[in-house]
């Protein structure tokens, strides 16, 4: 798979840009006129071009609405849908328990309505706000019929993903606390402790003074007399490898490289496991046919080494290919999903197979993510006692070394 970036304009001449991976150009303008975009430049982006692009990108100021609140308007949504109310009329009722800029979005989005344009055409005006998922999803259910139970469903999906990203951000929240806290007082003890032992040392000698005293004070003074010049190395050097990760062969490259990671890599596989079916059953169970569906859910999955192989397996699935033989080819996923998706094809109950494979992998994830902070912490507590330790033990010795030499 090859990145190419293009510039193309829609059928309302709003002009699009961006990255598109695929095994030809052919290709690529192939699955870009499907979208209904009209291409006017493609090609493949050079290193130079992709960076300036990301220094020139467009920041968006206009309102949007939170992940969050999102999450409860569609389950309010539903429920006004539901009782039978019509469609702008449960708009406007939203309207007046939402944040000022969700007040706007939605008050968009109504006259949008009201002119006769469909409802998730209307949300792909704020595509910030609503992800494709969630548009493709809106879409499905009016054509069906069921718009209220497929808001109903988006809120619960929406809630249930909010609350895996609270547990993992809760599971890392000490560790980085014990990051930052201990090395502060590393840091204190470098910068300020370690300097006033030395003015004792001026006095009394360091000829004799142990080899660990030695060590500490010569990493002090690298601190002290080299310190801004090391932080603006640090900072720079951070800023250009982030350029360098945010371009798309450099970010492709690093997927790659967490993926070999021996526990990072088999976390993440998992999460991107449980995203890519929850997504793909809760867009099949909504009524979105296969190709796209797949297609849809495959652009939810970050790693883009994964997303490489999906796209892969969904050509195969396009050309005849089994859901799960094409999944299985691309060497992406585990053997327990590629078979929980082949026993729902070959049950005809995809859907639920997916789901329930989603709430398998997205508990695994959570358990070993605790599982890997419960291990991370006290390896940290170790590693930055143990240092202390060994600053405190030089100056515990420098100070008694001090006595000795002043009693003789």
């Amino acid at each position: 798979m090859t990145n190419f970036r293009y510039v193309a304009a829609t059928g309302r001449n709003e002009i699009r840009d961006g990255i598109i991976e695929a095994g030809t150009v052919q290709e690529a303008l192939a699955v870009l006129r499907g979208r209904g975009l009209y291409v006017i430049r493609i090609g493949k982006p050079t290193r130079l071009s992709s960076l300036w692009n990301i220094l020139n990108q467009d920041v968006t100021l206009g309102p949007q609405v939170r992940s969050a609140e999102l999450a409860r308007l569609s389950q309010e949504w539903a429920g006004l849908v539901e009782a039978g109310l019509p469609l702008e009329e449960s708009l406007a009722l939203l309207d007046h328990t939402s944040r000022s800029s969700t007040r706007r979005v939605l008050a968009t989005i109504r006259e949008a309505v009201k002119a006769g344009m469909a409802l998730h055409e209307a949300l792909s005006r704020f595509p910030g706000s609503f992800p494709p998922v969630y548009r493709a999803l809106v879409q499905a259910g009016e054509v069906a019929g069921n718009l209220g139970p497929t808001l109903r469903r988006l809120g619960d999906d929406l809630i249930a993903r909010r609350a895996i990203a609270e547990e993992i951000r809760n599971a890392l929240l000490y560790p980085l606390f014990l990051l930052v806290t201990a090395t502060a007082g590393i840091m204190v003890l470098l910068l300020v402790v370690v300097p006033t032992l030395e003015s004792l040392i001026g006095e009394g000698g360091d000829e004799r003074l142990p080899a660990v005293t030695r060590l500490v004070l010569a990493i002090s003074h690298i601190l002290r007399d080299y310190g801004v010049v090391l932080t603006t190395a640090t900072v720079v050097s951070t800023i250009v490898v982030s350029l360098l990760i945010l371009t798309p062969t450099g970010r492709t490259r690093l997927d790659a490289f967490i993926l070999k990671t021996p526990l990072l890599g088999s976390l993440i596989k998992i999460i991107e496991t449980g995203r890519f079916a929850r997504t793909f059953g809760a867009l099949l169970t909504g009524g979105v046919a296969v190709s796209p569906a797949m297609r849809i859910a495959l652009e939810t999955v970050t790693n883009r080494q994964i997303r490489a192989g999906l796209g892969l397996a969904h050509e195969s699935v396009v050309s005849g290919a089994a859901i799960a033989d094409a999944i299985a080819a691309s060497v992406v996923f585990s053997e327990d999903a590629i078979g929980l998706i082949r026993v729902g094809e070959r049950t005809g109950r995809l859907a639920e197979a997916l789901e329930r494979m989603a709430s398998f992998y997205e508990a695994r994830a959570t358990r070993k993510l605790k599982a890997l902070t419960a291990m991370l912490t006290p390896v940290m507590t170790i590693v930055f006692g143990a240092l202390a330790g060994v600053i405190v033990y030089a100056m515990l010795s420098t100070i008694l070394g001090i006595n000795e030499l002043a009693s003789s």
